[in-house]
């Protein structure tokens, strides 16, 4: 069982993307609890989720090379998060395959936070394509990776959660085109 030691708005409010790590191996026990956090996350059927943990520097290196989103951090793991869409649950429902990628949202989220608490640092990376992530790390048609997830231990340079301006998504209220800042202080 993980016991956590950060405050859950501390953690959100210094959760970031990393893209400079140290120069040193994710600690077995650290892809554990990372793992921990993946299986916590949410999913809308189980056995869906696949995760690969890709700690070989050979293949690390090979990835850089491949994915264009990968090219400029030294990280040390990666998880490739994949949805097993043969799953009855989701290959007899039209559409449900799509219902997955939430599931793999929620684990990126889990993700980011686990960090936190270990002091590693994530990023998730999207820019590649299925049949480069398929052939390199051998992943069959009845799996779809969904996200990638690089992560390692941050130099002390990206270690600070972002300062600034916060981005809020527009809100509204009960219907669009109403604002809820505006209903709030009515």
């Amino acid at each position: 069982m993980v016991t956590m030691t950060i405050d859950l708005e501390t953690a959100i409010r210094r959760r970031r993307m990393h893209r400079d790590f140290e120069d040193r191996k994710v600690s077995p026990e650290d892809i554990d609890k990372m793992l921990w956090a993946v299986g916590r996350a949410q999913q809308g059927r189980p056995g869906v989720r696949n995760v690969i943990v890709v700690d070989d520097p050979v293949l690390m290196k090979t990835a850089r090379q491949v994915f264009p989103g990968f090219m400029d951090n030294n990280a040390q793991a990666m998880f490739i998060l994949c949805s097993d869409l043969s799953v009855p649950a989701i290959s007899s429902y039209a559409g449900r395959e799509h219902l997955t990628r939430i599931d793999a949202g929620a684990a990126c989220a889990h993700l980011g936070l686990m960090a936190q608490e270990l002091g590693m640092g994530v990023c998730t990376i999207t820019s590649w394509t299925h049949g480069a992530v398929r052939e390199l790390f051998g992943i069959p048609n009845h799996l779809r990776p969904d996200v990638t997830v690089i992560m390692g231990y941050p130099t002390a340079k990206q270690k600070l959660g972002v300062k600034g301006k916060q981005y809020l998504p527009a809100i509204y209220y009960n219907e669009y085109g109403v604002s809820y800042q505006q209903e709030q202080n009515r």
